[in-house]
């Protein structure tokens, strides 16, 4: 009796074409997994987190104790500084004494619509609690110093802001805390010889009145900026007068400075009066907006100047350097270097930061 041929292991045995079920199966929840992930994270970006961080500073005075600031950076015209009730629900019964506000809520559009809006809000919340802010690298330049059809040394961003009763943070600012003050201060102004510039520019401001540049189109726009910067000068030189030892200062900045920097000038800082580097017990940054895109759950994915998956140390959240404590805002929207503009798995934060001489 015969053998069939298909019994014979070597006979050819059937193809099977490629089960395109399970690939279509498998792109379809790829495709899901994705849509699922974008649409969490694009309600996730429609809200605003509040944290709470404690800033713990050693021998501070008991007038300090508890004061609060409310820190807000990087909003880039985010349509989130327009929403009223967003802001209300956020803040209701938080107490805070200031609001700061560390740059780049403009942004490279120059449409400050949503910063005015937020700063409207934020005075009709708490309308004891001055709102200080700064310009940010990628906001319009705050000072005009070239020809525009205008007398106005300060840009419009800046102007609508100071309009909703807004502290242009350009010199030493004060608050009366009790008996004491708490200050609130550029950062470049540590590193700055106040005097002895303001010596240079009204040499430089004797020459272009002599020369008659006050009174040409180019030359006078650059003149008032002169101006303004020799005014802003003289109100931080008298504002150095005005501190004493027992003050509480708060440096302000839109970038966080890195830690050699931080050491180096802690190191150098001269002692001989109240107003320096060593007496900063705080030092407010942004720009950096937690990375903008993160990880479900973990790291930042690239930093420019921190590389791939860097920590959050000296990205976001408190350090502590030697003495000085920075604490960086993970913010409200994404720098605008990123391939699109956009937080991922990142949501917008803001801080409630509370100072205290208690260690935890």
């Amino acid at each position: 009796m015969g053998r069939r041929n298909n019994g014979y292991i070597f006979v050819q045995q059937e193809k099977r074409g490629p089960n395109w079920g399970c690939l279509v199966t498998f792109v379809i929840l790829i495709a899901a997994i994705i849509a699922t992930g974008a649409l969490v994270n694009s309600a996730s970006n429609k809200k605003v987190q509040l944290n709470e961080q404690k800033v713990n500073v050693m021998g501070l005075d008991k007038t300090y104790e508890g004061f609060t600031i409310l820190h807000i950076s990087d909003l880039h015209a985010s349509q989130l500084g327009s929403d009223l009730t967003l802001w209300r629900d956020l803040l209701r019964g938080k107490s805070y004494r200031a609001v700061v506000m560390t740059g780049d809520m403009v942004g490279k559009s120059g449409e400050y619509e949503p910063m005015i809006s937020l700063i409207h809000t934020l005075k009709q919340i708490n309308p004891d609690a001055p709102i200080y802010f700064i310009a940010g690298d990628e906001d319009p330049a705050p000072v005009l110093s070239t020809a525009r059809g205008t007398p106005q040394v300060l840009d419009k961003w800046v102007l609508a802001a100071q309009g909703e009763g807004a502290i242009y943070l350009d010199s030493p600012q004060a608050l009366e805390v009790g008996k004491r003050k708490v200050w609130f201060t550029p950062q470049y102004l540590y590193d700055m010889d106040a005097e002895g510039m303001l010596g240079s520019l009204n040499n430089q401001k004797a020459d272009m009145e002599a020369k008659g540049m006050q009174y040409d189109s180019a030359g006078g726009a650059t003149y008032r900026a002169l101006c303004y910067r020799i005014e802003t000068l003289e109100r931080t030189v008298i504002a150095r007068r005005q501190m004493s030892d027992t003050d509480l200062q708060i440096a302000v900045n839109h970038t966080p400075l890195d830690t050699d920097y931080i050491r180096e000038s802690l190191e150098w800082a001269q002692q001989t009066h109240p107003f320096n580097f060593r007496n900063i017990s705080l030092l407010l940054c942004g720009d950096r907006c937690a990375g903008g895109w993160r990880l479900p759950g973990g790291k930042a994915i690239y930093v420019d100047e921190l590389g791939w998956f860097p920590s959050d140390e000296g990205l976001v959240g408190m350090q502590r350097v030697n003495s000085l404590n920075q604490y960086i805002s993970p913010g409200l929207s994404a720098p605008e270097t990123l391939l699109f503009k956009g937080r991922i798995f990142n949501p917008p934060q803001v801080t409630l930061i509370k100072f205290t001489a208690m260690l935890e």
